[in-house]
């Protein structure tokens, strides 16, 4: 599959990672220099775009209109949607994968949104801890 990820951070690195492990086709757009470096270390057969996932001439560039599904990984809940709604609505990838970073956002992370799935780490963490202690 072709993957596209934007946010090349710590969980874009690591979900890049993971995927060309398991074969995939892999591009990750991201705005931070200073980031690339881990990207090419956690990552180095990524193809790696350096601009603002929110632009729909980088997603262009990044292959979008190609992708089968659209993971927005970024720090900001904000730009995880814009991103999800351009890839789903401007685009039409089959799949939108979106991070919430704050789970009070989690109600606006919709398909009618553009968000096929969206993982709320903060969730995630929370009940796996309430399930560990009973």
């Amino acid at each position: 599959m072709r993957m596209l990820i934007i946010g090349g951070g710590q969980v874009g690195s690591y979900l890049a990672s993971l995927l060309l492990d398991h074969k995939h086709h892999v591009t990750v757009v991201e705005r931070r220099d200073e980031a690339q470096d881990l990207l090419r270390r956690s990552a180095p057969a990524a193809h790696v775009i350096l601009g603002d996932g929110t632009d729909p001439q980088i997603l262009e560039a990044a292959g979008v209109r190609v992708a089968d599904v659209v993971a927005a990984v970024t720090g900001a809940d904000e730009t995880n949607l814009v991103i999800t709604s351009l890839a789903r609505f401007a685009f039409n990838v089959p799949r939108a994968v979106a991070r919430v970073n704050n789970p009070h956002n989690t109600w606006m992370f919709t398909p009618a949104m553009g968000v096929d799935v969206a993982l709320n780490q903060a969730d995630v963490i929370a009940h796996l801890i309430a399930q560990a202690v009973g």
